[in-house]
């Protein structure tokens, strides 16, 4: 077995795992950043509650309408995300 074999496994779960973070805490995130003075505890089930829902919605809209494609639906959940978590880090500072 060579090395390349070796980290290719590696860095393949790592990469399935820093995707599935994103999926259930990057849109969670981005809506919990609208939230003024909440308890940490509102913030967190806010962003899991959110970041789950969002995923599970786009896994249904996928296997309803026969389009199954994984990446091109993280891409549009990062391309929706991503203004909404640089503004919350903009107005933070």
């Amino acid at each position: 077995m060579s090395v390349l074999n070796i980290t290719g496994g590696v860095l393949g779960d790592l990469r399935f795992a820093v995707t599935l973070a994103f999926l259930i805490l990057g849109p969670g995130w981005a809506a919990a950043g609208f939230l003024r003075r909440a308890p940490a505890a509102h913030v967190w089930l806010l962003t899991l509650g959110t970041g789950v829902a969002t995923t599970l919605l786009a896994g249904q809209i996928m296997v309803s309408s026969g389009y199954w494609q994984p990446a091109t639906a993280l891409y549009v959940l990062t391309a929706v995300s991503i203004p909404f978590l640089l503004r919350h880090a903009v107005v933070a500072q």
